[in-house]
């Protein structure tokens, strides 16, 4: 085979491997977009919206009442069924109400007990507790340090870098010209962006350094040289 000739077929291999891989990562994209977690929903409306209670989150909640405390604020974990336990008044329903409401709920019950009482309940989380964030997750796949899941915090200001950060940052094998952010808009349709952080890193824009919504999906494919 002339030099010629070996040249040309590994340039057809090495096509063949790009094609193969960018289908493949937009199998897996679409295959996550589809799942559970925020995908298919209008960002700014998920951004907004109190985030609803649910099995395994972790609540702060102290009671007063007449100026005395209670109960201590203290952590309650919601259990499967979707309760609480709070003293006197035992296994509260809190599963699909807002903070609010089940501020409210426990106010009611406790006013059987106490005169005026007041509640104060919020979520307890860290990014570095295994419990789910109650504002979403972003999941991120290929060739980073720690695939999969990664919180929203409450303040719901994720960027890509920051992700990826908290992902371990991208192995020595990922590609940083071709990182793919998706993310289902809510007519149904994938959005995909591109970015390039190699070219965000020499020039210092950032503005490629673009927000990461829950339910967004962060592939990082990996490099063929």
């Amino acid at each position: 085979m002339s030099a010629w000739q070996k040249m040309w077929k590994m340039t057809w291999l090495i096509g063949v491997c790009c094609m193969l891989q960018a289908q493949s990562g937009c199998v897996l994209l679409e295959w996550a977009l589809g799942s559970e977690g925020g995908g298919g929903r209008d960002p700014e409306e998920v951004k907004n919206e109190d985030p609803k209670i649910r099995p395994g989150f972790a609540l702060r909640v102290g009671v007063t009442a007449s100026g005395a405390v209670i109960v201590p604020e203290s952590a309650k974990e919601v259990d499967i069924n979707g309760d609480i336990q709070m003293p006197y008044i035992g296994a509260v329903k809190c599963e699909d109400h807002t903070i609010v409401q089940l501020q409210e709920k426990i106010v009611e019950a406790y006013k059987e007990f106490y005169l005026n009482p007041q509640a104060t309940v919020g979520y307890y989380w860290d990014p570095r507790m295994e419990t789910p964030s109650p504002w979403g997750t972003v999941l991120v796949m290929g060739a980073v340090l720690r695939p999969g899941q990664v919180n929203v915090p409450p303040t719901r200001d994720l960027t890509l870098t920051r992700v990826l950060m908290l992902s371990g940052n991208i192995t020595p094998l990922g590609d940083k010209s071709k990182v793919w952010v998706s993310h289902r808009e809510a007519d149904g349709k994938i959005k995909r962006v591109k970015v390039n952080l190699e070219k965000m890193a020499k020039r210092g824009d950032p503005k490629w350094d673009i927000p990461v919504h829950a339910g967004d999906v962060v592939w990082v494919p990996e490099s063929l040289f």
